[in-house]
C-alpha cells in the first residue's frame, strides 16, 4: 500500500517531484495585450523546436517547496513512534550545464527537512550512470536506470522536465506582455495559466512512473490531491526562440487522511492531515550551444541506496 511504503522523507521527495514535473493543462484560449504580428502560441511553438534543438546549455536554478498543515485538519500522528511536521522547507538552489541528449554536470545547495540545512552536493550524470558528491567531498554513483520517473536523483536539475512543461504550456491559458526588459535584454514574456484540472493530465503525462510509485498509487495521489493554481512565466528571444527564463508557481492541498482512506492497512505509519503546498522555481537559461566537456569522476564509490549519501 502506498502510504506504508513512503515514508514521510520519501513522500515528500516524491511529492516535489510531481510539482517540478506539473506539465498539464486547461483551456486552450488566448489572450494577448501585444501587438506583435507572432501570436505568444507561435513563440511557444517556435520555442518548443529551438530548444528541442539544443547542443548544450547553461542552468542557473532555484526551486523552495514550503509544506504547511491546513487550520482544518490538523496533521496528527498515527503512532508513538512516528509524527507528521506541521511546517516543512525545502529549497533547492544551483547551476549545471548539460550536453543533450544524456550528460549533466550540477552543483548545487540543499535544505531538506531530517537530513540538512547546508547540503553542498555535485551531482554528474554521463552514460547511464549517476554520479552525486556530497559535502565530505565522497563521489558516489548509482545506475540511472534506477532512478525511473526522473533521469536524475535531484529531479530539479534536469532541463527536460521543464521541456515538458514548455512543450504543454502551448495548450494553456496564455497572456502576452509584450517585449519586456530582463537582465538587460528584450525579451517576449508570455504568462501561462493552467487549469485546476491540471493534476489528472500530470499523472498521466507520466513516460515512467516516478521511483516506487504505482499507476494505482498515482490514481490515490490524485484523489486526495486539489490543486488551486499552477502556473508558468516565460521570457523568450524571438531571434533564436530560446527561454532564457522559465518560471514555475504551484499551490496544491494533500489530504493524507484521504490516502489512509485509500490504504486502511496504515496504522503505522503515522501520516495523516491535510498539506497545503507552495512550490516555486526559476531557471535562467543562457551560453546555448557552448562548447562545454564533462567528465565523469573516478573511483567513485557504488550505492543502490541514495540516502547514504546525505547520511556521512
Amino acid at each position: 500500500m502506498l502510504i506504508r511504503r513512503l515514508s514521510t522523507s520519501s513522500l515528500l521527495a516524491a511529492l516535489l517531484g510531481l510539482t517540478l514535473l506539473l506539465s498539464a493543462c486547461g483551456g486552450a484560449s488566448v489572450s494577448s495585450n501585444s501587438s506583435k504580428t507572432i501570436t505568444a502560441g507561435q513563440v511557444l511553438q517556435n520555442s518548443v523546436t529551438s530548444m528541442q534543438k539544443l547542443k548544450t546549455v547553461h542552468m542557473d536554478f532555484s526551486v523552495t517547496e514550503n509544506l504547511q498543515t491546513q487550520s482544518q485538519g490538523t496533521a496528527t500522528p498515527t503512532s508513538q513512534s512516528s509524527t507528521t511536521p506541521n511546517n516543512l522547507a525545502l529549497s533547492m538552489q544551483g547551476s549545471g550545464d548539460e550536453i543533450f541528449p544524456d550528460q549533466t554536470s550540477s552543483q548545487m545547495k540543499l535544505s531538506v527537512p531530517g537530513l540538512g540545512t547546508d547540503l553542498q552536493l555535485n551531482e554528474i550524470i554521463k552514460d547511464g550512470k549517476v554520479y552525486i558528491q556530497n559535502k565530505q567531498g565522497q563521489w558516489y554513483v548509482l545506475e540511472q536506470s534506477s532512478l525511473t520517473g526522473t533521469s536524475s536523483f535531484l529531479g530539479a536539475a534536469s532541463s527536460d522536465q521543464y521541456s515538458r512543461l514548455l512543450t504543454l504550456a502551448q495548450k494553456a491559458q496564455l497572456t502576452d506582455h509584450g517585449d519586456q526588459s530582463l537582465h538587460g535584454q528584450n525579451l517576449r514574456h508570455i504568462s501561462v495559466t493552467f487549469g485546476k484540472d491540471a493534476l489528472k493530465d500530470l499523472l498521466n503525462s507520466f513516460e515512467q512512473l516516478p521511483s516506487g510509485l504505482s499507476q494505482s498509487d498515482l490514481q490515490q495521489i490524485e484523489q486526495a490531491t486539489t490543486l488551486r493554481q499552477a502556473g508558468l512565466e516565460l521570457w523568450i528571444d524571438e531571434q533564436n526562440f530560446y527561454v532564457h527564463e522559465l518560471g514555475l508557481n504551484l499551490k496544491m492541498d494533500l489530504d493524507l487522511n484521504k490516502l489512509v482512506q485509500a490504504t486502511p492497512t496504515t496504522s503505522s505509519s503515522g501520516l495523516s492531515g491535510v498539506f497545503s503546498i507552495q512550490t516555486n522555481a526559476t531557471v535562467d537559461y543562457s551560453k546555448f550551444n557552448q562548447p562545454v566537456t564533462i567528465n565523469a569522476p573516478a573511483n567513485a564509490t557504488p550505492t543502490d541506496n541514495p540516502l547514504i549519501i546525505f547520511q556521512q
